[in-house]
């Protein structure tokens, strides 16, 4: 019974790892490509990093605080103090709050938009980590799409050569036809082993990007090849048309686009900089110091000696005064005390040219004009990369189209020419010719499927959502 529980649990094991094996969707490649990218990983560490230093900015408003033990010891010939031998202070609590405003405001307003420019960046590396999961995704398809279509294109060319080799025997066929069917199978066996190579290299492309072993197996449904171009019917590809809409597009990437965002907010940041090293010598430094605690004076001891007028009275107030300044000076015990400042600095020396916050100003500033100097450049690219994404999946769609109805036509041709080469209607040069053709219509079909795709995900990318859906 353990032995057919264990073969039952086994065959369920591997069922389901088949089964898994078998449905290596899309949307399970991004997820592990996303869940394997150091490189996202590394974005949402910055992100979370990003969050503490905001809190650390919030944190210039907590005061510092701490408890104080000091002993002192001290000697003094005359005066007050030489009635005192040393003191012990604790200070419970001493607290000190530091702050200039304009420093502080403008650098939480850094901060808060540095912590915003790191989310973005999250998005966008997500977004490239997806395009080319895409990408190598279709891409692995389309190099086993090509193995089978060579594979087809070889069997034929084997039997043609079988036939043609036969009848050069016979001598119905010329020395030039038996030559001419060698090297067009010889040409595919070659074209053939390429195919594989480019499948083994596209998977490993997958593999590694994925994070798994390079030769790991990727079984992938070739059906999501399959497209209906139907679902572009809401996109006008009339040239009257298609100018609004790629300003559309442009616009809604200009609102989108997190290097839009993230260059905007940097150069908020450099601005807020700027004004932080400003404040330096626009505002003062405003600051609160308190402490509670108590003190315990150590009196010195004394010689014994007492020194007298000879008038008992004098004497007294005497004796009465010396103990009322010790008492003042050197009271018993421990005694609770606080206290609590308010105060401001200013530190009128930074108004000189030579004070280092005025070049940190200078510095910012400059950063800020490169900032925006960046997003000129960008809205360009934008346009470019929009515009030619749109032109791309035009061409692919009408290439789908178009090469459907060719494949259809080129198989016909060559069942037509394989008939007319077995009545000894034509040579067999126009056979070749006619797989040749056949070959060339499924390639540029399954190459018009591919830049479909792919376009469909570069226009996400570039306008910055997903504006178009994958199965």
């Amino acid at each position: 019974m353990m032995r057919r529980a264990f073969l039952a649990m086994l065959l369920v094991a591997i069922t389901g790892a088949s089964v898994r094996a078998e449905n290596l969707t899309l949307r399970d490649a991004i997820r592990v490509s996303l869940e394997n990218n150091n490189g996202y990983l590394i974005a949402l560490e910055q992100a979370e990093e990003s969050r503490y230093s905001v809190r650390e900015t919030w944190g210039a408003l907590w005061p510092t605080l701490s408890t104080d033990f000091a002993y002192t010891r001290q000697d003094a010939e005359a005066g007050f103090s030489s009635r005192v031998a040393g003191q012990y202070d604790i200070r419970y609590v001493t607290g000190t709050i530091s702050l200039n405003p304009g420093v502080f405001y403008n650098t939480l307003q850094a901060s808060r938009k540095a912590y915003v420019v790191s989310e973005h960046e999250v998005r966008r590396i997500k977004a490239e980590t997806i395009i080319t999961t895409i990408k190598l995704y279709y891409g692995l398809i389309l190099a086993r799409e090509s193995i089978k279509l060579r594979e087809e294109s070889l069997k034929a060319l084997q039997e043609n050569l079988k036939v043609v080799t036969i009848g050069y025997r016979k001598g119905t066929f010329s020395k030039l036809d038996f030559l001419r069917a060698k090297v067009a199978y010889s040409n595919e066996r070659t074209k053939h082993i390429n195919a594989e190579n480019d499948f083994l290299s596209a998977r490993a492309a997958l593999n590694i990007h994925m994070g798994r072993e390079i030769d790991a197996q990727v079984p992938v449904n070739e059906g999501v090849l399959v497209v209906d171009t139907s679902e572009l019917s809401s996109i006008p590809f009339e040239e009257k048309n298609e100018k609004a809409f790629i300003g559309e597009m442009i616009g809604e990437s200009l609102r989108n686009r997190p290097e839009v965002i993230q260059i905007t907010k940097k150069r908020e940041i450099e601005s807020h900089s700027a004004s932080a090293a400003a404040s330096i010598y626009l505002w003062p430094s405003f600051f609160i110091t308190g402490n509670y605690g108590t003190t315990k004076v150590i009196p010195r001891k004394q010689d014994g000696k007492t020194t007298t007028t000879g008038d008992p009275q004098t004497d007294a107030i005497l004796q009465m005064l010396n103990e009322s300044m010790k008492q003042s000076y050197s009271p018993t015990g421990w005694n609770t005390s606080w206290s609590i400042t308010f105060g401001a600095t200013y530190r009128w020396g930074s108004l000189s040219p030579a004070d280092p916050s005025h070049a940190q100003r200078k510095q910012y500033r400059s950063r800020e004009r490169q900032e925006e100097l960046r997003m000129q450049d960008f809205i360009r690219s934008v346009r470019l990369e929009v515009q030619n994404g749109f032109l791309k999946l035009k061409s692919a769609k009408n290439s789908i189209e178009s090469q459907k109805g060719n494949i259809e036509t080129a198989e016909e041709s060559l069942r037509v020419s394989i008939i007319q080469f077995r009545n000894g209607i034509i040579d067999n040069t126009k056979l070749l010719e006619a797989n040749v053709e056949l070959t060339t219509a499924k390639t540029l079909y399954i190459e018009s499927l591919y830049d479909y795709q792919v376009s469909k995900a570069e226009l996400n990318r570039a306008i910055g959502k997903d504006y178009f859906t994958f199965r």
